[in-house]
């Protein structure tokens, strides 16, 4: 059964994916294991064979498309190869160039660009991650589902941490392909799940399809078809709402495949498949007919195949045979040398399920001949098996267990190969991820590190009592103020502020309640001060308040303030019977005036206001 992923670039490969259990059985199979289905040239293609299909072009940026496939044959094209591609100059050239690779299905020219990228020196972090994304499909598409992962994850942490909700969808499904390809059914469910999520939140219904439709295939993987049914189907209601004619077709016919595999599941278990076969075969013919509609021979001759696959299980030989016929014919014409492979074995099963055994051995026998499928295990342990059974049936035991011996070696090898794969998949896994752990934690220690260190500057440039700033703060702030006043030609005015009769306070109701006036003094500073004036405790009860932004009324006017809010404050909370008020020397900074010189002349205006009767603001003349 063909099941149609996405057909962004219409070409075909020499690679053949592993896929399924994890035993060397490829998971699909429409009829008694000899053909099994989720072919497409997302799987099947190849930059050094490519052969354009004409039709619908279809734009498959927004999902990173591809088509899947678990039965798919290597391919030996005759068709001449194209010139790679020159190589640009700049970064943004390559990468640009490395996208359209991936649209016309030059794989290993698209590998190359990104590979590229990733060598240039100074490249960003969002080029990198580009690069990243683009390899990551590049490398699935030419079968290297190792480097595919390694590079999807590191795109990935990137995208995660930018926000970028839509990348984020499409290599996720790039991951979920990979691993499920490889028989690790947990992580691929875990990066559908991701797709999902990311595709919702970014509000793309087109990457929603595609994420909807990539949880199917991962739980047809996973011998879950009932689940895989309900995605599907669900994914068949979205693309319904786009205008997407690949997404339509890709929904009618993945829903149709996993119909099917629930099928076999129910004739399995003794129920009966009819409901699902029936739901199969017009979601099939409906996919078809839109193919046709649309001029697009690559999906018809899918659609077609697929019907070959339910028509059989309906027992409805005659009609398969014609289907079969129609499809074979459009793949020799156009040249999907895979596909035509494919309805070869479809008739060599249709001959099987007939009864005609001797034609069906004889045209199976022929295909194990064909110099086509020698690199393709998994298609020659098809036939192995198919073989050794009706040689078995027959009595033929001789060559039965010729076939269960090549069958035995070809299932070990494809052991050994995906158990192998799939600890280096895990492994790289583990170690992206324990690198991104050790950055958090460095970057974690770093943060901690620098919280520490900015709280002990806060700390030694805060009075602990009035967590007022202090002279050190002084010191660091004033001449940033005084800098500003001067770029706006800005009067500064700074008043010094004293505590009337503190030692009284001290005296008559203790050092703890001297204090307390003091911290409270600290609340009605910060309170009376705007953003552009500091406010600091100089030693003792003296304090300083410069005046940002501020004419000398304005600066006068707001001394008068902080005097009615000290005389007013509740200083019975802090002693009963305690009174305070404080007295103030404010200076207008002179043009060219030294500091210590603006500040002795408003201390000594503070002391005009101590002569003068406390509890009152002093001017110093300029």
């Amino acid at each position: 059964m063909l099941s149609l992923r996405s057909s962004a670039d219409l070409t075909w490969p020499r690679w053949v994916s592993v896929c399924g259990d994890g035993q060397g059985r490829i998971i699909g199979s429409p009829f008694l294991g000899l053909f099994s289905g989720r072919i497409g040239p997302g799987a099947l293609l190849c930059s050094k064979e490519r052969q354009t299909v004409g039709g619908l072009k279809v734009d498959s940026k927004a999902a990173a498309p591809e088509v899947r496939a678990s039965s798919a044959a290597p391919v030996r094209s005759t068709a001449p190869t194209p010139a790679p591609t020159p190589a640009p100059f700049s970064t943004a050239a390559l990468l640009a160039a490395c996208e359209l690779s991936r649209a016309d299905g030059r794989h290993l020219d698209g590998a190359a660009q990104a590979e590229q990228v990733l060598a240039t020196f100074g490249i960003t972090p969002a080029e990198c991650a580009q690069a990243r994304e683009l390899l990551a499909l590049h490398r699935l598409r030419l079968g290297e589902v190792e480097a595919s992962v390694r590079h999807g994850l590191l795109a990935l942490e990137y995208l995660v941490d930018t926000g970028e909700l839509l990348r984020q969808s499409q290599v996720h499904c790039t991951l979920a392909l990979a691993f499920h390809e490889s028989g690790l059914h947990e992580p691929a469910l875990r990066h559908v799940l991701g797709a999902l999520s990311a595709a919702r939140a970014s509000g793309s219904k087109l990457a929603e399809f595609w994420a909807l439709s990539r949880s199917s295939m991962v739980h047809v993987g996973m011998a879950d078809a009932q689940r895989a049914l309900e995605l599907g189907r669900q994914a068949l209601d979205l693309s319904r709402l786009l205008e997407d004619a690949e997404a339509r077709f890709a929904g009618l016919n993945n829903l149709g495949d996993t119909c099917l595999e629930l099928a076999k599941t129910q004739s399995a278990q003794g129920l009966d498949p009819a409901d699902a076969l029936r739901e199969a075969l017009d979601n099939v013919q409906q996919g078809a007919a839109l193919a046709q509609g649309q001029g697009h021979v690559f999906w018809e001759t899918i659609a077609r195949t697929n019907l070959v696959s339910i028509l059989i299980e309906l027992r409805r030989y005659g009609e398969a045979r014609e289907q079969v016929g129609l499809s074979k014919r459009l793949a020799a014409a156009n040249g999907y040398r895979n596909l035509e492979l494919d309805n070869d074995a479809q008739l060599a099963e249709l001959l099987r399920a007939e009864g005609r055994i001797d034609e069906a051995t004889a045209m199976m026998v022929a295909q194990l001949a064909d110099p086509f499928i020698e690199d393709d295990p998994a298609r020659l342990t098809r036939l192995h098996r198919a073989l050794g059974e009706m040689y078995k049936e027959r009595g033929h035991f001789k060559f039965a267990l010729d076939h269960a011996e090549k069958l035995h070696e070809l299932t070990l090898r494809l052991t050994r190969q995906t158990a192998g794969l799939q600890s280096r998949m895990l492994i790289n896994t583990l170690e992206i991820e324990q690198a991104r752990h050790e950055t958090e934690r460095s970057q974690l220690e770093a943060q901690v590190l620098r919280i520490r260190a900015e709280k002990l500057d806060q700390q030694a440039h805060t009075d602990p009592l009035t967590l007022l700033p202090n002279r050190r703060a002084l010191d660091r702030q004033l001449p940033a103020l005084m800098r500003r006043a001067h770029d706006r030609a800005q009067p500064l005015c700074a008043a010094m502020v004293d505590l009337d009769h503190f030692k009284r306070v001290n005296d008559a109701h203790g050092h703890a309640t001297g204090d307390r006036v003091l911290a409270a003094m600290g609340t009605i500073l910060t309170d009376a001060i705007r953003d552009s004036d500091l406010a600091v405790r100089l030693g003792g009860e003296e304090f300083l308040l410069v005046f940002g932004d501020a004419t000398p009324a304005d600066a006068a006017k707001a001394c008068e303030r902080l005097l009615d809010a000290v005389s007013g404050f509740r200083w019975d909370d802090v002693a009963p019977g305690l009174r305070c008020t404080v007295s103030i020397g404010l200076a207008v900074r002179n043009s060219g005036e030294r500091t210590a010189h603006w500040l002795a002349r408003a201390d000594k205006a503070l002391y005009e206001a101590k002569r003068a009767g406390r509890n009152r603001v002093e001017s110093a003349p300029q």
